[in-house]
């Protein structure tokens, strides 16, 4: 094997796994698309709504740039948004880093976690590898075939990221069905609330403890108020709370609207007081099984109540940022 051809199969090498990071990537972001909506949100750039499709045309970029490395379609206009897109992603990680330093980027998703620094060390390997595989060529497909494939690749592209996993509102609207729940059950919790018990948070050398206040009633009889219903150990509780509690911060609302309704045992509350970084909100300790009547065994739930009358309620997908400040504003 010749020098010359043994320099085209590597870089023929380095351009597929490029195109495979970029695939994989947007794969590992899909599949932990509400932990990349929140993190996009975290820099209050955009209203909620407005992340959603933010972070999906950001992972359908990826996608197509993806398919468009490995297939060669397009190569040079490809090769410079590929570029563009990796200079643009270092800087912003440089910013990142100076002012804020996140444990995880979410270049990779929740699954694979890469710091800032990590994800920088990984764009110098891909502009590297873009550097090498520079002077490649369209391959040479016949014109109809082209276009067939150019159109396939963004079909799936805008596909997989708005469709087969579509944002909050257009889930609610085509795959989830309402999330009814037991207004008995929910009244009798607020007439006979002695069970339900105050969740005091202090500080003991920097570590979190609770404390239980069961001099305290939950009462709900006046003011506007949403009112979360969570497991200590759900995973899709404590991404719900991050994103509802973002939500007040951004809109300058205040977390006295905000209680949180958990169950679990002290070592499992105080984990997910300290992972959503909620020691300023309200909790409550409901005991399993009035929380399961409430919710009919679904977690999270939300109900939203008016001087103790349900307005509304619902589960993760139902929150909905401009819903809620035109609630809680509303005179």
């Amino acid at each position: 094997m010749n020098d010359e051809l043994l320099f085209d199969l590597s870089k023929k090498a380095l351009r597929i796994i490029l195109g495979t990071i970029f695939i994989t990537a947007a794969f590992l972001k899909l599949l932990s698309i509400d932990y990349f909506e929140i993190y996009i949100y975290s820099f209050n750039i955009f209203s909620f709504t407005l992340t959603t499709v933010v972070s999906r045309l950001l992972i359908a970029v990826e996608l197509l740039l993806g398919f468009g490395l490995i297939l060669k379609i397009y190569y040079k206009q490809v090769w410079w948004l590929s570029m563009l897109i990796m200079v643009g992603f270092t800087l912003f990680l440089a910013y990142v880093i100076i002012y804020r330093n996140d444990d995880n980027c979410h270049c990779f998703g929740e699954l694979v976690k890469l710091n800032p620094s990590e994800s920088i060390f990984k764009n110098a390997i891909s502009v590297l590898f873009l550097l090498v595989i520079r002077k490649e060529e369209d391959c040479k497909y016949r014109p109809k075939m082209k276009k067939w494939l150019m159109w396939l690749s963004i079909s799936l592209a805008l596909a997989l990221p708005f469709v087969v996993f579509p944002m909050d509102k257009l889930y609610k609207k085509i795959i989830s069905k309402d999330n009814n729940i037991n207004i008995l059950a929910f009244d009798n919790s607020l007439k006979d609330s002695i069970d339900i018990v105050k969740i005091d948070v202090v500080f003991v050398n920097d570590t979190i403890m609770i404390n239980r206040d069961s001099l305290l009633r939950f009462d709900v009889s006046k003011d506007k108020y949403i009112i979360n219903y969570v497991s200590a150990g759900c995973e899709f509780c404590k991404m719900g709370v991050k994103k509802l509690k973002m939500m007040f911060e951004h809109n300058n609302i205040d977390t006295k609207h905000l209680k949180f309704m958990i169950w679990g045992y002290d070592k499992d509350i105080i984990s997910f007081i300290e992972e959503t970084k909620t020691t300023d909100c309200e909790f409550w300790f409901i005991p399993p099984l009035v929380s399961l009547d409430i919710t009919f065994g679904k977690f999270p739930v939300y109900i939203w109540t008016a001087n103790g009358d349900v307005i509304n309620s619902g589960d993760l997908r139902d929150l909905d940022e401009n819903k809620i400040v035109d609630f809680l504003n509303k005179k």
